[in-house]
């Protein structure tokens, strides 16, 4: 039985590419070179359209024309527009930083007229790495700014205002980046999911005393899981900031269904923490395994070690090849120590018997 194994450890590093001491708010180019793509969706009860537009002044024919505005952007290579952008909205260099750096933890800060939010997407494709998205939350618009993924955690808020479902379209900006906080944590339950399936698929063959290979699997979840929760630890204190008292962007109404979301992060860090107790429990059960059958075959040899050591003992005393021993010359002597042999080991098998030592 040969189990799949994977043990690349993929890690996106703490990067910083501004030299250290440079100024507050120094922005550096993105190394990666992703086209940055500008999608508008503008909407309110009765009014909607989506579109994608090309420069930056285009956004601005939709802001005040509609109750909401959400520019996005996907992709970080085309800076010039990300500085138009943080021109347009009067963004602090710090916020401008941030978004150009995506390394950042979730967090909620709020800068006079806006408030500026950092959220984690998490995807395995195939290997397990986050992504950053960023929100600057204005009194009637949102500009959100995403690294190139694979997957879109958007999407299912899209299809809500498209189709009008539930109360989104009747809501203001801030319901809209809860809206996308709370769609980007309900994709770590599929992520998080997964890790309890590929525990069951390994607890079969561990239980089976089939533990080759299986030890750096165990790991390597336990490692993805810690990575995870080290992502969505900050999203509860930024959800539970943006709840306080302190942050007033947040109407009163989208501080209940903030609520919800803080739930679903503490849900989520619990089946984590369980996750990475089974994985514990796993290695311990290997380890006492493993054990297990090192004390079985040291049990064996002590055995085999035992019964030869007075036979060999007899047997010695007869090689000495001394002249004058009255059993050599005794015609049963030969037969005689033979039987002293199978005697003492016989005796001491019976003895082991009765110990329990040839017992599972």
């Amino acid at each position: 039985m040969k189990l799949p194994i994977d043990l690349q450890f993929l890690r996106r590093p703490f990067e910083r590419r501004t030299p250290p001491g440079s100024a507050p708010g120094t922005a550096s180019k993105p190394e990666e070179e992703v086209a940055s793509r500008i999608h508008v969706l503008a909407f309110g009860p009765d009014d909607f359209e989506e579109t994608e537009i090309d420069s930056v002044e285009e956004a601005r024919d939709y802001l005040g024309s509609y109750d909401v505005t959400w520019i996005h952007i996907h992709g970080l290579g085309n800076t010039a527009q990300l500085r138009q952008l943080a021109d347009m909205f009067d963004l602090h260099p710090l916020v401008y930083e941030d978004i150009l750096h995506p390394h950042q933890r979730a967090k909620a800060e709020e800068y006079g007229d806006y408030a500026f939010i950092v959220v984690r997407m998490v995807e395995i494709h195939p290997h397990l790495d986050t992504q950053q998205l960023s929100m600057v939350v204005g009194d009637n618009f949102l500009l959100s700014v995403e690294e190139a993924s694979g997957h879109d955690r958007l999407e299912p808020v899209r299809e809500r205002l498209r189709n009008r479902i539930g109360r989104i379209r009747q809501m203001n900006s801030d319901y809209l980046s809860y809206a996308l906080m709370d769609s980007v944590i309900d994709h770590y339950f599929p992520v998080v999911e997964s890790f309890g399936d590929r525990l069951d698929v390994l607890d079969d063959p561990l239980a089976a005393g089939y533990t080759h290979d299986i030890i750096p699997q165990i790991q390597k979840i336990s490692s993805d899981l810690l990575t995870i929760r080290r992502n969505l630890l900050p999203h509860r204190e930024a959800i539970r900031n943006m709840m306080g008292a302190r942050f007033t962007r947040y109407s009163d109404n989208t501080t209940v269904f903030l609520r919800d979301a803080d739930d679903h992060t503490s849900q989520l860090l619990d089946a984590i923490d369980a996750y990475r107790q089974i994985c514990s429990d796993m290695r311990d059960f290997h380890f006492a395994l493993t054990s297990q059958r090192a004390n079985e075959v040291m049990k064996t040899l002590t055995i085999i070690a035992t019964v030869f050591i007075p036979l060999s003992f007899i047997a010695g005393v007869y090689g000495m090849n001394f002249h004058y021993m009255p059993e050599l010359a005794w015609p049963w002597g030969y037969g005689f120590a033979w039987a002293v042999m199978l005697s003492v080991a016989g005796g001491l098998m019976a003895w082991f018997y009765t110990r329990g030592w040839f017992k599972e």
